[in-house]
């Protein structure tokens, strides 16, 4: 492929992002992650899903301003702006017109989709990094210096040959600790590390629900943020959120939203119910952990909040 046919294939692809609101994107060399920690996986190596991978297409959609704003009330649940956005598991319909214009490029091109088995194929974080889209932090995530720890991340792995990054961002977090002194369940013993196993928003996915969790989970419902709401990257987004075409298509229905996670309420809805209301978010979160995880939450309010009335 000629430079000049890799530069307009290339602004192709961003031109149909932008169009699909899509705010960060990167190319990458579709080369093995060596330092990936799991090192038997099949996300190790893109070329163990497409034998001759050339380039990792990978995106972020800003999610910063997606927040419900009963969140200071402690009668309503609380989860996270990832739950909020669609985007639990990965960034997947922003990502197929790009994938069939490939296809029609005649290239081969497979969206990463962690919704189905088999379906995650790279480490998103690692690839964001190697495309140019931030370094990983301390708390594990990826920071962007304009979006925080706030994107949801996506990505394509393609035959194509694009205009890969070749420097990657240098890392920013310097001698921060406050992720790692914040983590109310210590999950954060060493910095870039995260230990799932006691990671919170792991915990509250867990059949079983161990007793530190509900010691320290209050009102939550789904998913733990609180490293990135001390992150000093996040500062500017947590007091004045971006304004994206995402974040205005989810702040128009974030008043249905509240009322939907008042916590007396939540704890009434059917399976049926849960299934229509939360299955355009596509988080695969059984209902039956759904409403454990509602009634733990009213009876630690009550619990820790006095003057609370239903």
């Amino acid at each position: 492929m000629t430079d000049m046919k890799k530069t307009i294939l290339s602004e192709k692809i961003r031109n149909l992002a932008d169009s699909n609101g899509i705010d960060a994107l990167g190319f990458a060399e579709a080369s093995e992650f060596k330092d990936y920690v799991l090192s038997r996986s099949q996300r190790r190596d893109p070329k163990l899903s497409l034998s001759d991978a050339k380039t990792i297409i990978v995106v972020g959609i800003y999610i910063g301003g997606i927040v419900l704003p009963a969140w200071n009330k402690s009668c309503f649940g609380r989860t996270s702006r990832l739950y909020l956005s669609g985007f639990f598991l990965d960034v997947v319909k922003p990502l197929e017109p790009i994938a069939m214009f490939l296809r029609n490029e005649g290239y081969s091109a497979i969206v990463c989709d962690d919704s189905v088995s088999g379906g995650s194929i790279i480490p998103l974080k690692l690839a964001a990094v190697r495309a140019g889209l931030g370094w990983q932090g301390k708390q594990s995530l990826l920071i962007n210096k304009k979006y925080g720890t706030f994107l949801a991340l996506g990505g394509i792995v393609t035959n194509a040959i694009l205009e890969h990054n070749e420097v990657e961002e240098k890392n920013r977090c310097k001698k921060c600790l406050k992720c790692q002194r914040a983590c109310p369940c210590e999950a954060l013993e060493q910095p870039y590390i995260l230990n799932r196993k006691r990671c919170l928003s792991n915990l509250l996915l867990n059949d079983n629900l161990p007793e530190e969790a509900k010691t320290v989970m209050e009102n939550r419902v789904f998913d733990c943020e609180i490293c990135q709401q001390v992150c000093p990257w996040n500062k500017k987004h947590i007091e004045s959120p971006l304004v994206t075409k995402t974040t205005t298509f989810f702040q128009n229905k974030i008043p249905a939203w509240e009322d939907f996670f008042y916590l007396p309420d939540l704890a009434k809805i059917t399976k049926k119910e849960y299934r229509e209301t939360t299955g355009p978010l596509n988080t695969k979160i059984p209902y039956a952990i759904f409403h454990r995880n509602v009634l733990i939450a009213m009876k630690r309010v009550k619990k820790d909040s006095h003057a609370l009335h239903w």
